[in-house]
Formats: C-alpha cells, sequence, structure tokens
C-alpha cells in the first residue's frame, strides 16, 4: 500500500502511552538535569501529549514546533485544556529553518520520528544554534544497529522514519556544534512500539478507522516489528552540549 498515515497518527498507533511513550521520557529525565531544564523547545511535537506531561512534571517554558499543522492543531486543543497556556506555546514551523535567533533557549528536544523529508543535518544544526552555551539537545532518532538490507531501508523510509547509525547521529551533533554526547537506547528491552498485531491492528481502528487498522498489516509495519524484534533496528536517546564558543 502507499503509505498515509501522518507521522502523529502513525506513533498514536504504534507507541501507546503508558507502556512505551512515558517510560522513554521518564529515561530522558534521568539522563537530564529535568528540574534544572530551563525554557525549552521541542521540535516534533506532534499532537503534544509530551510536551504537556513534561511540563506538569518539571514546570519548563515550553515551546513545541512541529511542520503538521494538523499535529500542531492537535497540540493547541490538548494545551487549552490544562491550566499551562502561560507556559506552553505550539506552532508550525519548518524545523530545517528555525524562526528564531540564535541562543535564546537553555534545552532542546528533537524527536525525529515525527518529522518527514527533512535534512537532519540542517535540523541539527538549527537545534545547537538556538541553545543558549552548554544548554543541552536531546535527539530521540531511529538507529540502525546492525546493517540493513537495501529493500528494508526503503520500507522503513517509506513509513516516513530515516534511520542512521548511531555512530552517524553522533558524527551529526558533533557537526552541528554539540559536546559531552552520551548515548541510550530508548526502550530497555529494546522494543518501542506496542507487542501484538491485534492489538496494533484495535489501536488502528480507533486512531484511524479501516485505513489505521490495515496499515497494521502493510509490508512496511510488518517489516518494521520484524527489525526492532531482530535488534536490527533500535531508538537512540543522544544528549549534548552546546558548546560556549559556538
Amino acid at each position: 500500500m502507499s503509505f498515509r498515515l501522518s507521522p502523529s497518527i502513525l506513533l498514536t498507533i504504534l507507541q501507546p502511552w503508558t507502556e512505551i511513550v512515558e517510560p522513554i521520557y521518564k529515561r530522558v529525565a534521568q539522563m537530564v538535569d529535568a528540574k534544572n531544564w530551563g525554557e525549552t523547545l521541542w521540535i516534533g511535537c506532534g499532537t503534544g501529549r509530551s510536551v504537556v506531561w513534561w511540563v506538569q512534571k518539571f514546570s519548563s517554558i515550553t515551546q513545541g514546533l512541529d511542520p503538521d499543522p494538523q499535529a500542531v492543531e492537535s497540540a493547541e486543543a490538548r494545551v487549552r485544556a490544562t491550566d499551562l497556556a502561560k507556559v506552553v506555546t505550539f506552532q508550525v514551523a519548518d524545523p530545517s529553518n528555525l524562526p528564531h535567533e540564535d541562543h535564546v533557549f537553555d534545552s532542546v528536544v528533537v524527536h525525529t520520528l515525527y518529522m518527514r523529508d527533512v535534512d537532519f543535518e540542517a535540523v541539527l544544526k538549527e537545534a545547537v544554534r538556538v541553545l543558549r552555551p552548554m544548554g543541552n539537545v536531546v535527539v530521540i532518532a531511529p538507529s540502525w544497529l546492525q546493517k540493513p538490507r537495501e529493500q528494508d531501508v526503503k520500507l522503513i523510509a517509506s513509513l516516513g522514519f530515516s534511520p542512521r547509525l548511531t555512530v552517524e547521529w553522533k558524527g551529526h551533533l558533533r557537526d552541528a556544534g554539540a559536546v559531552e554526547l552520551t548515548v541510550e537506547e530508548a526502550a530497555k528491552d529494546g522494543i518501542w512500539f506496542a507487542p501484538g498485531l491485534l492489538s496494533l491492528m484495535v489501536r488502528g481502528w480507533h486512531a484511524a478507522g479501516w485505513m489505521g487498522a490495515r496499515a497494521m498489516l502493510s509490508r512496511e509495519v510488518l517489516a518494521l516489528r520484524r527489525l526492532v524484534r531482530k535488534r536490527v533496528l533500535g531508538l537512540s536517546i543522544l544528549k549534548g552540549a552546546s558548546w560556549p564558543h559556538n
């Protein structure tokens, strides 16, 4: 099938909040000084659930940014249902050409799974550019753990995901000007989506009707499940800091 689900809908289906997403952000919080996170830019905010959860936990002033207008509309509706409107804002923007001045954020989160057809080297350079000296940059990114077959690379790309080898992600961050780089797996067991094909189809139906259910049977999603189970494709959390002399 031609894959048509947006990144936000696809991830809503693949990654249940309690089982998958919340534990990932708890791992991020363990990697950083979350309580002194400061003013934050969240690139690839999707529908905003992760941003709202983070701000409720750690009280940082946060701007969420995503290239998908529908995702941002959902994020804005989500924050209106809370008391966070004064500290959380969302906007549609190109992540490879941020509408911000240099050195204006204490921390930047880059969630690459929410972005399709972008130049990730440019995105990371922009992320570091807007950081204050020694500010935190955290990147959540799919990573090849073994050399993939060419046909698998094409199938995963059809989902909108752009995996790199972990060493390549670190190289991109280093070239962007980040230092003190560390990397961890996002999921302790390496599984970063919901197990069970039937449960995924049910989640797909609730999220996007028949299109969502059928998508879980697509060659692309079946390839994703196989590659993750076989430890060929992982999800990494990379952390770095902005060099003071950038």
